[in-house]
């Protein structure tokens, strides 16, 4: 099933150059040291994100609200919070929940999903091929069932995750125009530097998380596919990670993290997509890089 879906000028007037419209930026996935692998405080990620000229940061921390709940009680009129969880479900996969008054304790993949709505929030479903954690990567080998029931509860799509790869990104960008599932980005931030690096542009007075049109800004990336070889060498480790010794995951995560720091200053935002001016299936425009 998922086979298948996968500069301009200002106008003037006789006035001089007309004023850009009014604004609000988003970021809709955020760390702070709230979740185990970062150590941005709250104070730090108010501060970043008026710089950034971020006005609604999603705090979607490991598990927890606990970091959300202090940020949106912090006196920021310039920013605003919205309370969002990164949910680690029993089989590893990540989903975010947006909007929301309460924790629960199930972690089925669909038990998450369901709790997620019935207070009222929205699902945001991240980075959803990542190897590891992305709802349908490629090593869980997903029915056409789970899919469907996966896809019907989904709200919003990560059509750009700022730490994932162009490879895994694309396909998401794709899976999401070719069913019409509202897309959004998010940095995936676990440091100041790169807060705002991701970021969705709507027109002020028109915010409806993932239906108003909207722009979304991310640095550019080169088009580069996997190596083949390395793939299903990766992809065979997180199928049996839960069977190997405890010091091969500890290795594993060390190099990782080498491999990969989240770190130093992300390269400027450029608009990417241009989504739901015209519908936001088919009618989605890619800008050029």
């Amino acid at each position: 099933m998922l086979a298948h879906m996968e500069s301009t000028t200002s106008p003037t007037s006789p006035r001089g150059p007309l004023e850009p419209p009014p604004v609000v930026r988003v970021d809709y996935h955020f760390h702070t040291a709230f979740s185990y692998d970062s150590e941005v405080t709250p104070e730090a990620a108010l501060e970043r994100a008026q710089e950034a000229n971020i006005d609604v940061l999603c705090v979607t921390d490991h598990d927890t609200i606990d970091g959300a709940v202090k940020m949106k009680g912090m006196p920021c009129p310039n920013v605003r919070i919205v309370v969002g969880c990164e949910f680690t479900a029993e089989d590893g996969s990540h989903i975010i929940g947006l909007d929301l008054r309460d924790l629960f304790d199930t972690r089925s993949v669909l038990g998450i999903l369901e709790n997620i709505k019935l207070q009222g929030g929205l699902v945001l479903l991240p980075h959803l091929f990542r190897r590891g954690t992305g709802i349908f990567r490629n090593e869980m080998r997903r029915s056409d069932e789970f899919v469907h029931q996966v896809l019907s509860r989904a709200d919003l799509v990560e059509c750009h995750n700022g730490r994932d790869n162009w490879e895994n990104n694309e396909r998401s960008r794709r899976l999401a125009v070719s069913l019409g599932i509202p897309a959004v980005a998010g940095s995936d931030a676990h440091s100041t530097a790169t807060l705002g690096s991701v970021f969705v542009e709507y027109a002020q007075g028109e915010l409806r998380h993932g239906l108003s049109p909207r722009r979304i800004f991310f640095p550019t990336q080169a088009p580069k596919a996997e190596n083949p070889a390395k793939r299903r060498m990766m992809e065979l480790y997180h199928r049996h990670r839960k069977t190997l010794p405890p010091v091969v995951d500890a290795a594993y995560r060390t190099l990782k993290g080498w491999l990969k720091p989240d770190s130093g200053h992300a390269a400027a935002p450029r608009a990417q997509y241009e989504l739901g001016f015209f519908g936001e299936g088919a009618s989605a425009r890619h800008r050029e890089r």
